[in-house]
């Protein structure tokens, strides 16, 4: 009965977690005494245990697997979870029908290995069987009853003010759990348990560096395209049950007291090292949500000294954490949307720790040679990673800057009572669930909140941009086509918003108060970031630069430039040398765009010269393969970033795919040179 706890059978949240279970108190008619009291009477009918009963055998084979020690870590088998023997059979339980690591094919290789080497049929050793207990006990007993302690812990925060009976009834349940998880006797046992268990998947995914794991001692990098066919069978889970507790320990860990005393029991650089793991290995670790808990888990390790320490000084992470990054960053672009707000997609929330993060260690010289190494040896990578965080600046700010206006258009309207959610009887039948709730009822019961999170996002956002625009501007200047994305969708669109015509649809009206700080809305220092990033990309190629933002036909205007200028020196928003830098840059760019508007007006350009979509000179034609057209190459790059096929027929197409027009090209140059046009550059 025990087993179904784990896919959220009879759990107080139903598997919703902590934000379910308070709306489900909040809404329900019973009170959480009955609730529980309905729990136990599930828990004597279905066979499974109570959470006291799961916690204390959990602690119990804890005891026992104390005596094992880190060196005999390498001595742990991995394949245990494939032995066919009744008493093995047991011990492994509901673990053999878990998810492993590796798919049918990894897990079935995996287990031709075993068998050709008797893996299988060795005689089991007790600190095996008694590892692999505790392992399954972690997932079955353990873990069930950490998530419904943090939904407690939430409810009580909630409920405080609100609610004193569901209040104190939540309270009390923590503190209930509180008394057995905080107890330094459980918590040393659990620490030193989880300091195996990291060791052991990190050693089951490289069994040749296994010893120097467990010793602390592992050199080169923890990122690889190949890991050993013992990795491909283990159960997923194993992973995700270390995140969850270190995830909950963090979460219930009281804002500015001491770290948690579980963590002077981790290893630093053992946990380090499974996160960095996690977040860099997609091909083996395939969770999109359980790698941006990892990121968020290291932001926060990030802030305590110990850790930071090995950050900014171990080889190994500092060759791999900005990497694991940018991996993660990716790997959660198609995580779903949250069900308490529909139009708050989860990739935003799961990409801030990541960027802070990257804030936090790109500074750090290391690390920044590994940024600018990976962006050389995996352009495509890091050109997709630049690309959906420029997509996600420019959505954010949109969302929250067009949220502003439609809230002072409401308020100014029909007051503030109009902000608050429909009656359940006045929500339209598409925007209801299967249970006739509201799908957007957290947005619409406070739009304010809506508004100043994406502020906030946007914020976060270009300051990252800004970081890697300061301290790597190369990376972005060196491909057209992420240098397009940069100044067309992301820096001259915000330029425009921010002090463009569009401007006036954000000035606050005669009378009214300044609502800007309410909402977490700073456009001046936005515009100071925009206008430093333009500096920061021009140093690096300034004619490639000015030249791509005299193109963008829909956002560029030579005026906005010069007010932007104006806005900056008049408020003091930039030093010094930074607002001349900006100053010539802006007299440059728009005596260009006025030498560029003249020699146009006076050519027609061939046709074959144009590129189909964008309708602008090409700098650097290619054909595509399948359906024979030819294209800019910076725009084909650049749609394939997003989609991966030809635009026009939808076959799959690669950067490798696309065919140099050399002939066409030295056309397109030797027509530009005579009429004094300026192309645009090449990657």
């Amino acid at each position: 009965g025990s087993e179904a706890r784990t896919k959220s059978a009879n759990t107080l949240d139903e598997g919703g977690g902590p934000n379910h279970f308070v709306h489900s108190m909040e809404n329900s008619h019973q009170n959480l005494d009955m609730r529980l009291q309905m729990q136990v009477m599930k828990a004597q009918m279905s066979g499974f245990a109570t959470p006291g009963m799961s916690v204390n055998t959990f602690w119990s084979i804890l005891e026992l697997v104390k005596p094992i020690k880190m060196t005999q870590v390498p001595t742990l088998d991995t394949f245990y979870i494939l032995r066919e023997s009744a008493h093995d059979k047991e011990v492994i339980g509901g673990f053999a029908q878990e998810a492993r690591f590796g798919d049918s094919e990894e897990v079935d290789a995996a287990k031709e290995v075993a068998a050709s080497k008797g893996l299988t049929s060795q005689p089991t050793k007790f600190p095996t069987q008694i590892f692999w207990v505790a392992l399954r006990a972690l997932h079955v007993l353990f873990v069930p009853v950490l998530k419904e302690e943090l939904c407690f812990a939430v409810a009580a925060g909630y409920f405080q003010g609100k609610d004193m009976a569901k209040m104190e009834a939540a309270l009390g349940e923590h503190f209930v759990h509180e008394a057995i998880l905080d107890s330094s006797a459980f918590v040393g046992d659990l620490g030193a348990f989880l300091n195996l268990t990291m060791a052991f998947c990190l050693g089951a995914a490289f069994p040749d560096k296994v010893a120097d794991i467990a010793a602390g001692k592992v050199q080169g990098s923890v990122l690889s395209d190949e890991v050993s066919p013992q990795w491909a069978v283990l159960p997923s889970c194993l992973l995700e049950d270390v995140i969850e507790v270190i995830e909950y320990v963090i979460n219930t860990h009281p804002k500015g007291q001491p770290q948690s005393e579980l963590f002077m029991h981790l290893d630093a650089n053992l946990l380090l090292l499974l996160v960095t793991f996690i977040l860099g290995n997609g091909n083996h670790v395939k969770n999109p949500n359980l790698r941006g808990k990892a990121a968020t888990i290291l932001k926060g390790l990030a802030a305590q000294s110990s850790y930071r320490h090995l950050l900014e000084n171990s080889a190994v992470l500092a060759h791999d954490i900005v990497p694991g990054c940018i991996r993660v960053f990716t790997a959660v672009e198609k995580t779903k949307q949250s069900y308490y707000d529909i139009r708050m997609q989860l990739k935003y929330q799961l990409r801030i720790p990541i960027m802070e993060l990257f804030e936090q260690m790109l500074p750090l010289e290391a690390h920044k040679k590994s940024l600018k190494a990976f962006a050389t040896e995996h352009a495509d990578e890091f050109h997709k990673f630049l690309n959906q965080m420029m997509n996600d600046a420019t959505t954010q700010l949109e969302e929250g800057m067009d949220t502003l206006i439609k809230i002072r258009k409401i308020v100014k309207e029909h007051g503030e009572a109009a902000l608050q959610r429909p009656a359940a009887g006045e929500v339209a039948q598409d925007e209801q669930t299967g249970d006739g709730n509201d799908m957007y009822r957290q947005s619409r019961e406070d739009p304010k909140a809506h508004c100043k999170q994406y502020m906030q996002m946007g914020h976060r956002t270009i300051s990252t941009l800004w970081i890697i625009s300061r301290e790597a501007p190369s990376v972005i200047t060196s491909k057209l086509n992420v240098l397009q994305q940069l100044l067309h969708n992301c820096l001259n669109a915000c330029l425009d918003r921010l002090v463009g015509p569009r401007c006036l649809e954000l000035k606050m009206q005669k009378g009214q108060a300044n609502d800007f700080e309410e909402y977490s809305f700073k456009p001046k220092e936005l515009l100071q970031m925009i206008a430093e990033m333009y500096v920061f990309v021009g140093k690096a190629d300034k004619e490639k630069v000015q030249k791509m933002i005299t193109e963008d036909g829909r956002s560029y205007s030579s005026k906005t430039f010069m007010k932007a200028a104006s806005i900056l020196k008049r408020e003091q928003m930039i030093s010094a040398a930074l607002l001349k830098d900006f100053e010539v840059f802006v007299q440059e760019l728009n005596a260009l765009a006025a030498s560029q508007e003249a020699a146009l007006a006076n050519v027609t350009i061939p046709d074959e010269f144009l590129d189909p979509i964008m309708s602008e000179i090409m700098a650097d034609p290619v054909l595509l393969p399948t359906s024979k057209n030819i294209m800019d190459r910076k725009v084909i790059e650049r749609h394939i970033m997003s989609n991966d096929d030809d635009p026009f027929n939808r076959l799959p197409l690669s950067v490798k795919d696309l065919v140099p027009q050399d002939d066409l090209k030295a056309k397109i140059v030797e027509f530009c040179a005579k009429h004094g046009i300026v192309l645009g550059g090449e990657d």
